[in-house]
């Protein structure tokens, strides 16, 4: 694009995201451009990286979109385009051949196309922790934070804290003779009702297990690599904390049958991919016991996944930057460009659902939230709406 500055801006909304974007930054600080990270959704940009799931480009000159989660709306794959769409931005970043997979199965729909294009990159939170030395890594890990280093660790990583998850993990733990490593999400209270029971629920048990040897619980705010480096064995629900696992050759494993609130009723997790293990709350113990005898097999296991899915490692905050400077310099991108299916129409049920999301999401997280007239209607909209549903 002609005129393009060398000032970036990346929009996060927690610490996952910003941890995602630091490789990044690092990258294009490196390169001469000015850098900006905030959460401000809003922010006008030169250059705007986006990864939630409602975004404003229209605030940016320039923009890219990524992926925050490796597995996100994963209830809704094939297609996360039909509710989050990609064709208001200019470049389309995925980090697996999964995602390129799902992609190129509603590529023929024009919300699901970037105006310049789709592009396999990579997963570049994972680029600080390529060939590191895991030994060394871990035994400083452990001298940091206190743990055995003649132990395994078993690390805990759920997506929601709910239902006393950490302390079933804890009480099967303790049965082995392991290091029990706590790494909660990093919230804000204020963020929701369903952030604020959350938050609740992880300080609860923070109170509950703090005290207890053996036990270790990291502040929320810890880069989740940094505890995965540290582990032998993650365990979750359903969490991409699972997929980062595994991108970085650790065994993850997911609790069949604790509950995810984020429906009513609850519902249990969806983890039928094919790089998870699967167990149940009742045999979590037994089943980490045997992974632990059996763990040079589930290893191999775990690195031809990871082999097949994941690529460029250590090197995606690179090309992801190569990018930028093509698009700054007004050439084309060096790297190929996925190729969409042949263009369809989108049908008519499915396009009135994407189009009435679409006003839905643009008018409550853009309007209502900058205009106090617009939200004052809103509110008065949906007080009729919740009278007249009885």
């Amino acid at each position: 694009m002609k005129g393009l500055k060398k000032d970036i801006t990346f929009i996060y909304m927690d610490n996952a995201e910003k941890a995602m974007y630091r490789p990044i930054a690092q990258e294009a600080e490196r390169r001469g451009y000015q850098v900006r990270l905030t959460d401000d959704k809003f922010a006008k940009c030169e250059i705007g990286f986006y990864c939630q799931h409602i975004n404003f480009p229209q605030f940016s000159r320039f923009s890219f979109i990524m992926l925050h989660d490796i597995i996100q709306q994963y209830g809704n794959w094939p297609d996360l385009w039909l509710r989050e769409p990609w064709n208001k931005y200019d470049v389309g970043i995925l980090p697996s051949n999964q995602w390129v997979e799902n992609w190129q199965q509603c590529s023929q729909y024009y919300y699901a196309n970037p105006r310049l294009g789709m592009y396999q990159v990579g997963w570049p939170k994972a680029d600080a922790y390529v060939g590191i030395d895991r030994a060394a890594y871990r035994a400083e890990f452990n001298a940091k934070y206190g743990l055995d280093n003649s132990k395994k660790t078993i690390l805990y990583a759920p997506s929601w804290e709910n239902d006393g998850k950490q302390d079933d993990f804890v009480r099967a733990m303790q049965t082995l003779d392991v290091n029990i490593l706590i790494k909660q999400a990093s919230l804000d209270p204020n963020y929701s009702p369903a952030f604020r029971d959350m938050y609740n629920a992880i300080e609860e048990m923070r109170e509950k297990h703090k005290d207890l040897p053996g036990v270790f619980i990291l502040e929320p705010a810890t880069n989740i690599f940094e505890a995965i480096m540290a582990c032998d064995a993650l365990v979750s629900d359903e969490s991409s904390t699972m997929c980062e696992a595994v991108m970085m050759g650790i065994p993850a494993v997911s609790v069949s049958n604790w509950l995810i609130p984020d429906v009513t009723p609850k519902r249990f997790p969806r983890c039928d991919y094919d790089f998870v293990l699967m167990t149940t709350k009742e045999e979590l113990a037994d089943f980490i016991r045997d992974l632990l005898q059996n763990y040079d097999e589930i290893l191999k296991q775990v690195d031809g996944f990871r082999v097949r899915t994941f690529g460029n490692m250590g090197n995606c905050a690179g090309m992801i930057m190569d990018m930028v400077d093509d698009c700054v310099a007004d050439r084309p991108i060096r790297y190929p460009r996925l190729q969409p299916a042949k263009r369809q129409p989108v049908p008519a049920k499915r396009l009135a659902f994407h189009l009435k999301e679409g006003v839905k999401r643009e008018v409550y997280w853009n309007y209502v939230q900058r205009n106090k007239t617009v939200a004052v209607l809103w509110k008065a909209a949906r007080s009729v709406k919740k009278k007249l549903l009885g």
